[in-house]
């Protein structure tokens, strides 16, 4: 479940999203990109009248930067979430979308092509907006990938447990599952119970992403505990060390077991 990222060449961040584009390459021990980039995204040629510099904004970036291409992608109907400079799961899917639209490398890289591209389709009225907007069930279906629900559990491991917690500061098991797949655009219920009987579709074994349920890890009726199945038996959870990864083999956890549900 780990990712390797080599470091490689990056391109200082002054301005974001502009119609004629120059690029510095600097070196940085600190910059991590894709390797090997797609060579649409890799030109560096420089006009010796643009003297604007831009950088690939890529997952994991945050910032105005990221907050503007949000905008760019909202206004051409590929990003329909809150704009909140942060370039997740659901943001790279709308570059994605958008890539392959307009024909180019599609790695969910915003570079150099990318970012000229969406400037110029913003700038043209003969858009074609309807091509790329999506129905509310396909858009959440898309959204709630397995990959982004397991890359959004894993990005808040060591989370503290908080009783009633529903946010980064602090999750109860509940509250980390129904945050995790808040990101992805699927509605669940507050509570464990209420999420075993009315939400998703109940599955014989798990995949990943699915939500493995227990009951009577405390006194209370029905599911009372769940974790993010992530494959070799092991899901994340917030149990009472916080957010973590745990092994589902264990008798603890095979005296508890309920069922699995499907919410993707």
């Amino acid at each position: 479940m780990y990712k390797t990222k080599l470091s490689v060449r990056k391109y200082v961040v002054s301005t974001a999203l502009v119609t004629s584009l120059a690029f510095t390459p600097v070196l940085s021990d600190g910059a991590f990109a894709k390797a090997d980039p797609s060579a649409g995204d890799t030109d560096t040629s420089v006009s010796d009248n643009q003297q604007v510099e831009t950088s690939f904004l890529d997952k994991g970036d945050r910032g105005q930067e990221v907050e503007a291409l949000q905008a760019e992608l909202e206004d051409l109907g590929y990003y329909t979430y809150n704009l909140d400079g942060i370039f997740g799961p659901i943001t790279e899917a709308a570059v994605k979308d958008f890539q392959a639209d307009q024909g180019l490398a599609v790695d969910g890289v915003a570079g150099p092509n990318t970012l000229a591209a969406l400037n110029g389709t913003a700038d043209s009225e003969t858009a074609k907006t309807e091509t790329v907007s999506l129905d509310e069930d396909t858009a959440s279906e898309d959204a709630a990938s397995s990959s982004d629900v397991v890359s959004i559990a894993e990005s808040v491991i060591g989370t503290p447990y908080v009783w009633g917690g529903t946010t980064p500061d602090g999750f109860d098991s509940s509250g980390f599952i129904q945050y995790v797949f808040a990101q992805v655009g699927v509605e669940l219920d507050r509570k464990e119970s209420d999420m075993w009987l009315n939400n998703g579709t109940t599955v014989e074994s798990p995949k990943v992403g699915d939500v493995i349920f227990f009951e009577g890890t405390y006194d209370t009726e029905g599911a009372s505990h769940s974790g993010i199945y992530i494959g070799d038996n092991k899901m994340i959870h917030a149990g009472s060390d916080g957010v973590e990864v745990a092994d589902i083999t264990i008798d603890y956890w095979q005296d508890h077991y309920l069922g699995v549900k499907s919410f993707q």
